[in-house]
């Protein structure tokens, strides 16, 4: 049964119209998160380190895991509420689940710690901002396939999902610390919002 929640618009792949298969677009879109390089790199990244209590050490990788459970938990709630949501209108779980397990995939090691040294060694040349880094990700580099290394062609529905904050960095009055997406990103923020004005209300994250 076609879920009507969603349209072409929401499915539409960044990049270009990407192969299909047997799996709804936004099964892909996950998939796609699961299997990249950059995903398996949040191992790496400290989420919290409680010295001396237990034997191990959260990562950005096991929070995003637990994050994308959540999500997929809430769908799976909401979709017994009833109405307005019903069996060919609800949020798609597979979609959430992208979004959750994509959301940290720009933040660099040792938490916003690093997140603010690296911004402050780049504010000159654009800044660096782990939502921004996320962006560049899913549209340019994480996805590798036989022409070379470039972007998932993550549909725009998940990138509405991953795009936290819509102001560019020169944008802002001051250079800001954190919550902005680089210059370089408009073309994907104005093709996310489809050319539309973003709302007042969003453009500030």
């Amino acid at each position: 049964m076609e879920n009507r929640f969603y349209n072409a618009f929401d499915t539409e792949a960044y990049g270009g119209d990407r192969k299909p298969d047997y799996r709804s677009v936004f099964q892909i879109d996950r998939d796609r998160i699961i299997h990249a390089h950059a995903f398996r790199k949040l191992q790496s990244k400290t989420q919290v380190f409680l010295s001396g209590e237990y034997d191990f050490y959260r990562t950005r990788l096991t929070h995003s895991i637990e994050v994308s459970q959540i999500g997929r938990s809430i769908c799976h709630f909401l979709r017994t509420q009833g109405r307005p949501l019903r069996d060919d209108f609800y949020i798609d779980s597979d979609l959430v689940e992208a979004s959750c397990l994509a959301h940290d995939l720009g933040h660099p090691p040792f938490g916003h710690s690093g997140e603010r040294t690296l911004q402050e060694l780049m504010k000159r040349r654009g800044g660096f901002e782990g939502n921004a880094q996320t962006l560049h990700l899913l549209c340019e580099t994480m996805y590798q396939n036989e022409s070379g290394v470039r972007g998932m062609q993550p549909t725009r529905a998940l990138l509405d999902g991953v795009l936290k904050y819509k102001q560019l960095y020169t944008e802002f009055p001051t250079p800001p610390v954190n919550h902005f997406i680089y210059d370089a990103q408009e073309p994907i923020r104005r093709w996310v919002f489809g050319g539309a004005e973003i709302p007042g209300q969003l453009r500030h994250g």
